[in-house]
């Protein structure tokens, strides 16, 4: 993959990030925008597995992430 890929996922990681905290943080709450972030979840999960740490600013930037993903979805299933 060329950087301007690996760049370009790690920018798709940060956006869905923000998508699914604007339905964690309670400013939207619709029944539609959970599975949605649902759905946006299972999709960085798979995208965090591909893209490489280096272009993310480091391991523990990867590792936060892959955190941030866990307890998102435990959240998430709190809304079911």
């Amino acid at each position: 993959m060329s950087p301007q890929d690996e760049l370009a996922k790690v920018q798709n990681l940060y956006l869905m990030q923000m998508d699914v905290w604007k339905v964690l943080d309670g400013r939207i709450r619709s029944p539609q925008k959970v599975e949605e972030a649902r759905k946006c979840i299972r999709q960085f999960k798979k995208l965090l597995k591909e893209v490489d740490w280096k272009y993310m600013g480091g391991e523990d930037v990867y590792i936060e992430l892959k955190q941030m993903a866990e307890e998102a979805d435990v959240k998430l299933k709190k809304y079911s």
